[in-house]
């Protein structure tokens, strides 16, 4: 299990031990000079250990051609202290950041991004940064209207694999969405397509899920999803074949009981998210309540209250 986890709360990083969740160090986030747009929030993303992190800060909001996000890495001692935040200089063309992932090295980060017209399907495209030079390289869907790429991960230092998400409205994360497969960049392979590289094609395409993580490695896929009933919601934490979508088995589920119908399924379209994955045997979670899954056995962590809105942690 990672000895931390970072929990982005309001305009400070908080470092909490993996353990219990007591708070080892925060640092602030030094919020870019607002040019006429409001801040919304960040985002956390692990890297390859528990001790190097990326954090997205999202200001305009999160459609294209206003969103202004700004990235930076952390990096946490070993005994839990968190270094100065450092900005990456990094441009993202008012499209929206929907996911980051450190290589195994340290040395590049792929993000993830949704882009498009307003009303019509979003593409996917997928950037690389050298984070010691700045450079950049894109690999574009533009020639796949309605899917797009959830959060990268790495299968080693020369290959990225992403959810490869599906849905026919206007905007990602639309429901009903469906994941189609696993879609691979090989960052050695020439051109900047990013429909040329392999995609595992699911024989069924898995619906029904709120979010999706691949595992380091790209072997499984850790996905959640959210039902209202009366007065009730029920979240599950399920693990998927990235190779072909099958289920291998269930994690986690968890029903928690509301005041009415409407708490409920606002619980259920915003409370139900896979944060950080670790490995298949341990899982960063918000299942109505922050916590983490080792080998399915959930323990609730600190860093939000329970029915909380969408909290952002990594490890």
């Amino acid at each position: 299990m990672p000895a931390y986890y970072v929990v982005v709360s309001g305009l400070d990083v908080v470092v909490r031990a993996s353990g219990n969740g007591h708070v080892t160090g925060s640092i602030a986030i030094p919020v870019p000079a607002a040019g006429g747009r409001t801040f919304v929030g960040g985002r956390a993303y692990g890297g390859p250990d528990d001790q190097h992190f990326v954090i997205v800060v999202s200001r305009g909001g999160d459609l294209p051609g206003v969103s202004a996000d700004t990235l930076f890495l952390l990096t946490v001692s070993r005994a839990g202290r968190p270094g100065r935040l450092t900005r990456l200089s990094f441009d993202n063309r008012g499209v929206p950041v929907t996911g980051a992932a450190l290589s195994p090295d340290g040395t590049r980060l792929a993000l993830s991004l949704t882009d498009g017209f307003p009303g019509e399907a979003l593409y996917g495209e997928v950037v690389l940064i050298n984070v010691r030079t700045g450079s950049t390289r894109t690999w574009t869907g533009r020639g796949a209207p309605g899917y797009w790429p959830g959060v990268p991960a790495w299968t080693d230092d020369g290959t990225i694999v992403v959810p490869w998400w599906h849905s026919d409205g206007p905007q990602a994360g639309d429901i009903p969405a469906e994941i189609a497969g696993v879609r691979e960049v090989d960052l050695a392979a020439p051109g900047s397509s990013l429909l040329a590289g392999p995609l595992a094609s699911f024989p069924a395409p898995v619906a029904g899920l709120a979010s999706a993580m691949i595992t380091p490695g790209g072997g499984e896929l850790i996905g959640s999803s959210c039902r209202p009933g009366h007065h009730t919601a029920t979240a599950r934490v399920i693990e998927l074949s990235a190779s072909d979508g099958r289920l291998v088995r269930v994690l986690h589920t968890q029903t928690a009981r509301f005041r009415n119908d409407a708490d409920a399924e606002d619980a259920a379209f915003s409370t139900c998210q896979v944060l950080s994955v670790a490995s298949g045997a341990h899982v960063l979670v918000q299942a109505f309540a922050l916590g983490r899954l080792d080998n399915g056995v959930f323990t609730a962590l600190p860093g939000t209250p329970p029915h909380a809105l969408p909290v952002s942690a990594a490890w």
